[in-house]
């Protein structure tokens, strides 16, 4: 509360900058000790320890080891995909697997043990199933809000779950099942022949007799 209160104040600026250093620092050592030992075998203890932080220090922001993983992945996703207006569907979507291609070579490690630690723990699975994933449409819901204002595809495209999950799936089969690149060929052959048709598709309505 002191710290909002000097904030708006303007004199705590230099405090909460600190202040907000020390938490992506807090989320890095989560983020890497997940990928190091797993969620299972990752404790608050040895966060606060690499951290340098006390445990009341973490229980006071988070429940428990499950909220803090969470909150690291979600700080983790904010501003990491923000694709830029290109003008067009196509040359948004170019521009969303490039980043989305480059967050999968960076963080696959990191992705196997999350998806392992959700098959071990419920409360973890629920967490990141209702908060994180939900956050990493952002970019791609943004992408087909500009398209369908555009008139590139229809307004109910951006409802068809197909397509969220459809570069993901297979950026990661290209990258860890096949072991080979995600380059602008494959990105330009996902685009043109998978995505873009998803969504022009147009289902016929059925003629009223």
């Amino acid at each position: 509360m002191l710290e909002d209160q000097q904030v708006s104040a303007g004199v705590g600026v230099p405090a909460a900058r600190a202040a907000r250093c020390a938490t992506t620092d807090l989320f890095s050592v989560v983020l890497d000790l997940l990928r190091e030992v797993g969620y299972d075998r990752m404790t608050i203890d040895a966060v606060a320890a690499r951290a340098h932080v006390s445990k009341a220090t973490i229980y006071r922001r988070w429940d428990g080891k499950a909220e803090l993983v969470v909150a690291a992945l979600s700080d983790r996703q904010v501003g990491v995909l923000n694709p830029p207006d290109t003008g067009s569907l196509r040359g948004d979507l170019l521009e969303l697997l490039r980043a989305t291609a480059a967050i999968c070579v960076a963080d696959c490690d990191l992705m196997q043990a999350l998806t392992f630690a959700m098959r071990t723990s419920p409360e973890l699975e629920r967490l990141v199933r209702h908060q994180v994933l939900p956050a990493g449409r952002v970019a791609s819901t943004a992408v087909l809000v500009r398209a369908a204002a555009r008139g590139e595809i229809p307004p109910e495209a951006g409802e068809r779950d197909l397509f969220h999950d459809l570069a993901p799936a297979l950026l990661m089969s290209r990258l860890v099942a096949h072991g080979l690149p995600a380059d602008d060929a494959f990105l330009t052959q996902v685009v043109d022949q998978v995505l873009i048709p998803v969504l022009t598709y147009r289902q016929d309505r059925p003629s009223q007799a």
